[in-house]
């Protein structure tokens, strides 16, 4: 079973927008939905040598995730939010949150 409608509220109530503002601090001016993209690029894509032994990359879908590898995503973005961004992103206990659409 996919991520839950309350962890979905939380990416892109909470995750996103910390991501895009930690962003913003340090130059990069992105939309919520192509901070969600960032996010994508960053933390899901996917190596997969070809017959040829050729590397192809793939981005993966957030759809895609179960519960349980939503949870690791969010984990490892926070992790790197921290560390390179110099954000802090609240636990979803820690916040209250509503948003479950991204403002384009």
């Amino acid at each position: 079973m996919g991520r839950s409608t309350e962890q979905n509220k939380y990416y892109h109530g909470v995750v996103v927008k910390a991501v895009m503002h930690g962003l913003y601090d340090v130059g990069y001016n992105l939309s919520p939905s192509q901070t969600h993209e960032y996010l994508k690029n960053a933390f899901l894509r996917v190596y997969n040598l070809n017959a040829n032994w050729e590397y192809e990359t793939e981005t993966g879908s957030t759809r895609a995730l179960t519960k349980k590898e939503f949870q690791t995503f969010i984990a490892e973005i926070q992790q790197w939010a921290a560390e390179y961004l110099n954000t802090y992103i609240p636990d979803p206990n820690e916040v209250k949150y509503e948003s479950t659409e991204l403002n384009k």
